[in-house]
């Protein structure tokens, strides 16, 4: 993925992700396609949704952040 310019202040964007701390584990966050849904156990149903990993890109500048979640 090409580096991003802020839409703010046109600096180059810093690329980073968004990570998510579950119980033991330590993921990238990721898109799902879809409203969500409740599984009877209470976790989220993702069986047969496309699940894509999101990217974070930050400006130094004015802090502002963009994400991405392309399809690779």
């Amino acid at each position: 993925m090409a580096q991003p310019f802020c839409t703010e202040c046109q600096r180059p964007m810093e690329g980073g992700f968004l990570l998510d701390n579950n119980n033991a584990t330590q993921e990238a966050v990721s898109w799902v396609e879809g409203p969500p849904e409740k599984s009877f156990w209470g976790s989220m149903k993702i069986k047969g949704r496309r699940k894509l990993t999101v990217y974070a890109w930050r400006c130094p500048g004015c802090s502002q952040v963009r994400l991405f979640a392309p399809q690779v």
